[in-house]
């Protein structure tokens, strides 16, 4: 019984480790860029089954938007500090 109860301390060893190192491994998270956003929003219109006049004109906002400046959280905090 003595080594059956050390082999399975062993083994539950060997997984605890595993799983904590799979964990440990994955990849930080990022923000989405601009162009990976409306890359989105576009792949989940044509997901949305619209007539094709709504789908064009919702295509439409989304490519507009895309053209606009992107204001960041640090551009927000210059203009409350100057103004």
């Amino acid at each position: 019984m003595n080594t059956l109860a050390r082999l399975l301390s062993a083994i539950f060893a060997v997984v605890a480790i595993a799983i904590i190192s799979g964990c440990a491994s994955h990849p930080e998270l990022r923000p989405y860029s601009a162009e990976e956003t409306r890359q989105l929003q576009l792949e989940a219109l044509q997901r949305r089954g619209l007539s094709l006049d709504d789908y064009e004109q919702q295509q439409r906002v989304i490519q507009r938007a895309g053209n606009l400046p992107v204001v960041t959280e640090a551009a927000d905090a210059d203009r409350s500090t100057k103004g």
